[in-house]
């Protein structure tokens, strides 16, 4: 009996997070960053004054059992004046306009396309991510992602906003919490800046897992290594220790700069460490995400047993 798993991140790593987890037959609850401000949520959010909707609908999308829709939905413009907007964003501006908040709008997409779970955002208000890179200032996800220098801290503006009440309770009330993978600053780290979310992570009774990014993200993450990325999410866990660390053992895609983040991870890092070979082949090469069997086969044990308290080799 797996229980009741809440997955926490945003972006395609989380999608791959959500569809490993529905191969298990677990319907999860995610909780995903509304600082998104690039691309289609970026133009929705400066003209609108809403929270970014595209990593809701990349995690809707993920859960949805009418493929048909999800496909249509998922649909990018190509022209005119809706160049760049993702149908599915759209769709969550006219709900939410129809039934008067976010909360509800996803509501009503997880009935229209039949979700194995369920999605809620860390918090309900429009925020700007924040970060301190080399001692200046760096103001919105997008332009944080592109930093290309070592990122020093993340936080919020306003640096209070409220979580969703729904997300903390699904915290507090979960067997099992998975951190990753993803953007370790502005997908990870961007939820659990959220005051409330990360207090609820740091009480929780649930068991926490952290799965590892496969290599180095440029521009946000460079020479970072996988120790590294476990002491960031540590910091914004308030003292709480990880329960598994997830880490990716294997070849991955080196283009663009990136780097693996190698396998060296201190004992104490989290009470077990599992590693195991994540990576997506493409025409038998290892490729740049996460394959969702892979991960799926990795996390199914773990999720499955109550046992976190003995490293593995």
């Amino acid at each position: 009996m797996m229980g009741r798993v809440v997955a926490v991140g945003g972006g395609h790593g989380l999608a791959r997070a959500l569809k490993a987890l529905r191969s298990l037959d677990i319907e999860p609850t995610a909780i995903v960053t509304a600082a998104d401000d690039g691309g289609s949520s970026g133009r929705l959010r400066r003209e609108l004054g809403i929270i970014a909707p595209g990593d809701l609908r990349m995690a809707l999308l993920a859960l949805a059992r009418q493929p048909e829709l999800a496909t249509v939905l998922a649909h990018r413009f190509q022209t005119g004046h809706l160049k760049g907007h993702a149908l599915g964003n759209l769709l969550l501006v006219a709900l939410a306009e129809q039934r008067e908040g976010f909360l509800p709008a996803l509501e009503a997409a997880e009935r229209l396309l039949d979700c194995a779970g369920h999605v809620l955002p860390s918090t309900t208000v429009p925020v700007e991510l924040r970060a301190q890179v080399a001692g200046a200032r760096i103001d919105g996800q997008a332009h944080i992602a592109r930093a290309g220098g070592r990122i020093e801290r993340v936080w919020l503006s306003p640096a209070d906003p409220p979580a969703c009440p729904e997300a903390v309770d699904a915290i507090l009330s979960a067997d099992t919490i998975v951190l990753g993978p993803g953007s370790l600053f502005t997908s990870i780290a961007a939820n659990l800046v959220v005051p409330a979310i990360g207090a609820a992570l740091s009480g929780t009774p649930a068991r926490l897992v952290y799965v590892g990014n496969l290599r180095t993200q440029p521009g946000e993450t460079t020479g970072l290594d996988i120790a590294a990325h476990l002491d960031v999410v540590h910091e914004h866990l308030r003292g709480r220790r990880l329960d598994v660390a997830l880490v990716h053992d294997g070849p991955v895609a080196r283009d663009g700069g990136a780097m693996p983040l190698g396998t060296a991870v201190p004992e104490h890092a989290a009470q077990r460490i599992v590693r195991a070979d994540l990576a997506e082949r493409v025409d038998g090469v290892a490729g740049a995400a996460h394959d969702v069997g892979r991960l799926a086969a990795a996390l199914g044990p773990v999720l499955a047993s109550r046992e976190a308290t003995s490293p593995s080799a």
